[in-house]
């Protein structure tokens, strides 16, 4: 499914598009897991050095890798007979992130690039660009950060295309989408959550 989720706190105001993944996001509601950012963010370093679905020995583990699958909430894995398995996987795919300005400045420039190692940018204005500072628009496309014109009916016009985005596997970046995931259920909890689209 797709969703609209704000940005966390320290990424400042901004609209994240996230591809939930569904079979992940049913798994985690039936054991009762949510943000799988278990201990901090090292936990997710742990994760990561796991394959998923395939068991691994404990002997082969560090001693703080061992204590954190020992620990970790249920739902992230499970160890018996001296393995473990990992089951839990990246929630989402953040898609695109969306800085709202008034015009292709600076500043809306340093809030789209907050957002380089995770997704896709964009920059929606308010403002027609000055024809006499193209430079500006080029300076976004350079660094593939995207900007749209929204026109006062509400439509919006495409000046510059967001660069691609392909997935990083990081810890980072799935550190990332699992605060957005957050984000997501804190929207679900809520009783004016938005309807949600099935994607295509």
């Amino acid at each position: 499914m797709l969703a609209t989720v704000p940005a966390t706190a320290g990424f400042g105001v901004a609209e994240l598009q996230l591809d939930i993944d569904d079979a992940e996001h049913e798994r985690r509601h039936a054991t009762g897991l949510g943000v799988a950012t278990g201990y901090g963010f090292g936990g997710l370093d742990v994760l990561m050095a796991l394959p998923h679905g395939l068991p691994v020995p404990l002997t082969s583990l560090s001693d703080q890798q061992r204590a954190y699958v020992r620990g970790a909430p249920a739902g992230i894995c499970t160890v018996a007979d001296g393995q473990v398995v990992r089951y839990v996987v990246r929630p989402c795919q953040v898609r695109l992130a969306t800085v709202r300005a008034a015009s292709a400045s600076q500043l809306a420039w340093d809030a789209a690039g907050k957002f380089t190692e995770f997704c896709a940018r964009r920059v929606i204005i308010t403002r027609s660009p000055s024809i006499n500072y193209p430079e500006k628009l080029l300076e976004f496309g350079v660094y593939g950060i995207g900007v749209s014109l929204q026109h006062p009916d509400g439509q919006l016009e495409t000046l510059v295309e967001p660069r691609p985005w392909r997935t990083k596997h990081t810890p980072e970046a799935w550190w990332f989408a699992e605060t957005a995931y957050g984000q997501f259920l804190d929207q679900q909890s809520s009783p004016y959550a938005p309807t949600l689209s099935p994607a295509p």
